[in-house]
């Protein structure tokens, strides 16, 4: 290993330290939506509609893949609207968990 002047240490730790956060921010990116809002402002954090909710709409969303989005509009035309947001359940690929995280999401009207 090289040798190091402490001003260079303190420049490669810094360095180092920055990548270290970035990887840990990139993680809590893709498992949480509110810290994509966040990291991301740009991202509509506004709740929707599940009743009236556009697939265009749902896909810019960060925190609904696009098959779960395509899966939801699915659902809801076969039967013709939501009654509660209970009823995510119900679709593929919607356990407890990210069930926990799409009523943060969405509402029904």
């Amino acid at each position: 290993m090289p040798d190091f002047t402490p001003e260079e240490r303190k420049v490669a730790l810094f360095f180092l330290a920055l990548i270290f956060a970035g990887i840990i921010l990139s993680y809590l990116v893709k498992i949480n939506c509110r810290v994509a809002g966040i990291v991301y402002p740009s991202a509509s954090l506004a709740r929707l509609d599940l009743n009236r909710v556009k697939l265009e709409e749902l896909n810019r969303t960060k925190c609904v893949p696009a098959r779960l989005a395509q899966r939801i509009i699915e659902y809801r035309n076969f039967h013709q609207k939501f009654s509660s947001l209970e009823e995510l359940k119900e679709i593929k690929g919607i356990g407890k968990k990210r069930f926990e995280r799409l009523k943060e999401i969405f509402f029904i009207e």
